[in-house]
């Protein structure tokens, strides 16, 4: 989420829009505003209580103002604060959902409720995938909700030479002529990583495929790996830019979760020509074309993603045709530009 939040920020300072950011941390800090172009950035801690906090706050933000939006990315305490500090400051609330935001709140009781009021009171609530959008909807029919993908910034994320070159090394020392398929980024139940774990266990192509984890695990997730009929390499969670070598690894990116926003990951690994097997819900249904630039599997379905997953197998020098594709698609749809173009045109 601040990979996103970031960029957006970043985004629409470009184009002309003084941003004060307001972050909210687990740990007590001092008040202390950084003064950045277009804007400023200032830290505040957790202290006490979300209501101690909130209040603290608005002593802090109504001296900053006066504002025409105030902006809430979907954390819980900016949910609980904003639609007040809006109705306070007599401006217009904007509320940005990624993913986590509404499939955290939604079935739990008191966050629920948060989240309900923010939405209604909302000017605009922006949603990063369809499916997110149809449920706002149906729940809230009254809120004005639009939904805005998010796009990824090219000029940052082009690889060197020794990134390519890094790549052939590694696949020529650990895998060989084996299929790579990579799993990047938080390794958890939401992810589905449990789920992969046991429906590639029960295919044959243990002499086919090799496997690449970039992140955190849990101990049971561990363990399960410790089962593991295929050959594996698990890296510790890294910065995305240290990542690009290994997406540059991998033969297709695996990104089999339950629910989500529109992972990043996604637009990183198609930005690099890499296709996607992916659950066919929210952010992935939206981006990849079945059997065009990546596979889409039934969401849970061990059969079918083991169907899928000898589907790509089958394709041979069709994957990389099916990469480029993505990449076609990233580069005309879903950049930096054309994010900020959408929020812009709906913020206007």
């Amino acid at each position: 989420m601040a990979q996103s939040c970031d960029r957006i920020i970043n985004g629409l300072r470009k184009v002309g829009y003084v941003i004060e950011i307001i972050h909210f941390t687990s740990q007590p800090s001092r008040k202390e505003r950084k003064t950045q172009k277009m804007g400023g950035y200032t830290c505040l801690g957790f202290v006490e209580s979300e209501s101690h906090t909130l209040n603290m706050t608005w002593h802090y933000i109504k001296d900053l103002g006066p504002f025409d939006y105030l902006i809430s990315f979907g954390g819980h305490l900016s949910i609980i604060g904003a639609p007040i500090y809006a109705r306070w400051l007599e401006t217009k609330l904007i509320v940005f959902l990624r993913g986590n935001d509404f499939d955290a709140s939604i079935f739990t009781l008191r966050k629920r409720e948060a989240l309900q009021y923010a939405l209604e009171e909302a000017h605009l609530t922006f949603s990063v995938s369809n499916e997110k959008l149809q449920k706002i909807n149906r729940w809230l029919p009254q809120s004005n909700s639009i939904y805005v993908p998010n796009g990824i910034d090219l000029s940052e994320w082009t690889p060197t030479q020794s990134e390519i070159g890094y790549s052939i090394n590694w696949r020529n020392e650990n895998i060989g002529n084996k299929i790579c398929l990579g799993l990047i980024g938080q390794l958890k139940i939401k992810k589905g990583i449990q789920f992969f774990i046991d429906a590639i266990n029960k295919t044959n192509l243990q002499e086919e495929i090799h496997i690449l984890l970039a992140g955190d695990v849990s101990d049971e997730d561990q363990e399960a790996l410790d089962y593991l009929s295929f050959s594996y390499t698990l890296m510790p969670f890294l910065d995305r830019f240290e990542l690009m070598k290994y997406y540059l690894c991998c033969d297709a990116m695996v990104i089999p979760s339950f629910y989500e926003g529109m992972p990043n990951v996604m637009l990183e690994a198609g930005a690099l020509g890499i296709p996607i097997i992916a659950s066919n819900v929210d952010g992935m249904a939206d981006v990849i074309t079945p059997s065009v630039d990546g596979l889409l599997f039934q969401v849970g379905n061990e059969d079918n993603f083991r169907k899928t997953l000898y589907d790509f197998m089958a394709l041979g020098s069709k994957r990389e045709e099916m990469g480029q594709a993505l990449k076609e698609k990233i580069v005309t749809q879903f950049t930096a530009e054309h994010e900020t173009q959408r929020y812009q045109k709906f913020i206007q």
